[in-house]
């Protein structure tokens, strides 16, 4: 038998969940969520990050019979757990049969939808998890990603109940209206403003056992336990609402976006609502403008996709075909139905209608399974769908004419049909479990999903026999995590220019922090694919070159003398535009994605040939990089000279002396000596003395002075030595410090993090009460304003975590 590329298999001892195509899925931390009876396992793979904690990264099985060349990503794992003892008790709410859960007697997840990422207060994803019991509760976690604890955040039952009884008097009413059946989280809109908005204009929507979809936002106000905000109400049927999902924000206007829910309910109809969100911002330059009020209205379209016909939906989604409007698929037992809105650039429009056949890998195959995930391929214009029982099905030509059946053209593509891509699936499974597999037995796919876009898909499968009904305890019950590839090799083209599509198409409003992607998950498919033995060796000079032109030189922003007086705090203002800034240029986002993958090829070549021209390039993207940051910096502390204390001058001052050195561009060193004179004019001559000589540091071990020579080590003459906070480049000699996961570079802990937490507007340091931060007393309120708007990495914007 001929054997698959697996690239990894690795136990998971868990009684997988009902299969959904959301059993499998990949959050925009570059996470994936594996969906299991009682909890969520959250796995990570290794690509692209460098922090390693023995502890926490697991070991990965190897598959026996694997390619002797294929290289496995070792994976970070950690739990989600559910409380299966804390519960709420509906009957106390209402005695009705209308409003008996069944679930309740054997409370387990039935769903998890994933926010985007930067939503949380360590900038990464937040979790909606829904029970059996249909129970919401959100989740984040707290320190480390990884490899740590995940907590809950919020149960959301008593908070939709104090909403329902605004809605209804009816006891019964007020129950249906709290029962969460199904829900959605939508991406962050991109609106026009340059750099984008730093709101958070992600939209979660929740549909209930009344026939209603809540539509909430999340919140992180401090000192509140309270993470929801409720926006609005649809009503949209007599129904359940049984399963959701957002098509992609479209442009409608100026600073306007609109997203198209679309809904199933218990009875068989798929219906629309259409979600308006609108940016207000004042006029004039963005980066000054007080914060943005977002507006929301909601149109629902009265005629159906599909009007009831009581047959039982399974799962619905949508694909996004290149320069085609979303395509919405809705799954149904043996049965595709692929719709679009009719445009100009579509070949179809409307309903159709798809039959599945079976596939004979196994005795209790059969087309009627519930689907279990699906994966879109733009080179094969095609949808690859996989069942419950372990067969895979493909769509072909989904932009010009949907067919179960390859066409003359996609017969063409060996190996590119449902019973090709079937018979390898089955293959996997047999080269995984070894041995003689009879006909008997069924790889059951719990979920599937792709890792780097196809032909490289992960799932998870357990071996079952479907003629066995004896029963089978939860935990005797073992699935197994797959990462193989299911057709033919890529060409080294296909790989250069999806580096090429990657770094030069991305923009930052549309991809990074603020729209919610982190960089690992968006590098994942390149790095996995130069990772391979010999790619990088055959890829050397295209790869380098390619590298080496897609970049610029500094360049100026153009910043206001001064932030205007407005109603919110200035300080606020600072925080919140110079986050816009650091995290919001399309330049930043390009070399940040440069420098990733330039210092995995450096770690992975073996050649040192090779690595010194990696190192060389590497040096040139951090060089420019930290020009754009400090850039940044000068141009905002320039805008607030008026507010700075003398607490203030030495930070300020060791970003001027930066860009005076030889080596920084002409531009930036007039900028910070612009900057220089602005101090000198605002403070006493013996002051800004006194703060010149507090830009040398003591070593925390000796008290020698140490000199700002290397902004990444500091050394001290008796030959101790300090790493430097990547934010403020003060020496780091406390454990209140957080790494960056990516690159591994360590900055101090914001305020809001530190156990001397104090009030938001009451905190800021004044000339009499020196703040206590956690990079020690009397810092300025700039630095502690950094702090807290740098929630990601500034030179490879991963998200941080804390050890300690």
């Amino acid at each position: 038998m001929e054997h698959v590329t697996v690239y990894t298999a690795s136990n998971v001892p868990a009684a997988a969940s009902h299969p959904t195509i959301n059993c499998l899925q990949w959050t925009e931390d570059g996470q994936l969520l594996f969906l299991t009876k009682t909890a969520v396992y959250i796995l990570t793979p290794d690509l692209g990050i460098h922090f390693c904690n023995p502890s926490s990264a697991t070991s990965v099985t190897k598959p026996r019979h694997a390619s002797p060349r294929a290289i496995a990503p070792g994976w970070f794992r950690t739990v989600l757990e559910l409380d299966r003892r804390s519960f709420h008790h509906w009957p106390s709410d209402s005695q009705d049969w209308d409003s008996l859960v069944t679930g309740s007697l054997d409370i387990s997840i039935k769903s998890v939808v994933s926010s985007p990422s930067f939503v949380s207060a360590d900038a990464g994803c937040v979790l909606a998890v829904v029970s059996t019991n249909l129970e919401l509760s959100l989740w984040c976690s707290v320190k480390n990603q990884l490899a740590g604890q995940w907590i809950k955040l919020q149960d959301a039952t008593s908070y939709l109940q104090s909403l329902a009884a605004a809605q209804t008097d009816s006891r019964l009413h007020q129950t249906l209206w709290t029962q969460i059946v199904c829900s959605s989280w939508s991406k962050q809109p991109d609106f026009d403003a340059i750099p984008p908005c730093v709101r958070d204009g992600s939209l979660l929507a929740l549909g209930n056992r009344a026939g209603f979809i809540l539509l909430l936002s999340f919140t992180r106000e401090q000192g509140s336990s309270q993470y929801l905000e409720h926006i609005r109400t649809v009503d949209v049927s007599t129904q359940w609402i049984t399963h959701m999902t957002w098509l992609p924000w479209a442009s409608t206007g100026l600073n306007e976006r609109a997203a198209i829910l679309v809904y199933c309910t218990s009875d068989g109809t798929v219906g629309l609502v259409k979600i308006t969100r609108t940016c207000h911002m004042e006029p004039g330059d963005s980066c000054t403008d007080p914060p943005a009020v977002l507006a929301t209205n909601v149109s629902h379209t009265k005629s159906p996709i599909c009007e009831a016909d009581d047959r039982t939906i399974t799962g619905l989604s949508f694909v996004e075909p290149r320069d085609m409007k979303p395509i919405v698929i809705i799954f149904r037992p043996g049965v595709v139905q692929l719709w679009t809105e009719e445009s100009d650039e579509c070949a179809w429009s409307g309903l159709r209608t798809l039959y599945l056949y079976r596939q004979d890998i196994s005795t209790g195959s059969s087309m009627h399974y519930p689907p279990s995930g699906f994966m879109y391929s733009q080179e094969h214009d095609a949808i690859v769908l996989s069942l419950f029982d372990g067969t895979l099905h493909v769509l072909h030509d989904i932009s010009s004419s949907p067919t179960v059946r390859p066409s003359m053209r996609s017969t063409e593509q060996s190996g590119f049909s449902s019973s090709d891509l079937s018979s390898v699936s089955r293959r996997i499974f047999i080269q995984i479990e070894g041995g003689a597999i009879p006909q008997e037995e069924m790889n059951r796919i719990n979920g599937m999903a792709s890792f780097g876009g196809f032909p490289i898909v992960c799932w998870a499968h357990e071996k079952s026999r479907s003629s066995d009904f004896s029963y089978k305890h939860d935990a005797r019950h073992n699935s197994t995590l797959v990462v193989a590839k299911i057709h033919t090799e890529d060409s080294d083209d296909v790989i250069l220019k999806m580096l090429f599509d990657v770094i030069s198409m991305t923009k930052a409003g549309m991809l990074f922090v603020f729209a919610g992607t982190a960089p690992i998950h968006t590098l994942r498919p390149i790095l996995h694919r130069l990772g391979q033995d010999g790619v990088l060796t055959r890829l050397h000079s295209p790869l380098l070159r390619t590298l080496q032109n897609l970049g610029g030189d500094f360049i100026k922003l153009a910043i206001p003398p001064r932030l205007d007086d407005s109603s919110s705090s200035p300080y606020t203002l600072f925080r919140e535009n110079i986050a816009r800034r650091l995290f919001g240029s399309d330049v930043l986002l390009q070399l940040r994605l440069k420098l990733a993958i330039t210092d995995f090829c450096w770690r992975s070549v073996s050649s040192p040939e090779m690595r010194d021209e990696y190192g060389a390039l590497a040096r040139g993207l951090l060089s420019i990089l930290s020009h754009h940051i400090l850039g940044a910096f000068v141009q905002h502390i320039e805008s607030v000279v008026h507010l700075l204390t003398r607490n203030d001058l030495p930070f300020v001052l060791r970003i001027v002396i930066q860009c005076m050195v030889p080596q920084a561009p002409q531009e930036l060193s007039i900028e910070a000596q612009n900057l220089a004179n602005k101090l000198t004019a605002s403070f006493p001559t013996a002051e800004h003395e006194g703060a010149l000589n507090a830009v040398q540091e003591q070593c925390p071990a000796c008290g020698v002075a140490v000199p700002l020579e290397d902004i990444a080590v500091a050394a001290c003459s008796n030959g101790h030595q300090w790493a430097r906070c990547s934010v403020t480049s003060f020496i780091l000699s406390t454990t209140m410090v957080r790494t960056c996961l990516g690159c591994t570079r360590k900055a101090f802990l914001p305020m809001a993090s530190s156990p001397h937490r104090r009030e938001r507007e009451g905190r800021l340091e004044t000339p009499e009460t020196p703040a206590m931060s956690t990079c020690g007393t009397g810092r300025g309120w700039v630095v502690q304003e950094l702090l807290e708007a740098v929630r990601r990495c500034l030179f490879c914007g991963n998200n941080f975590i804390t050890l300690i």
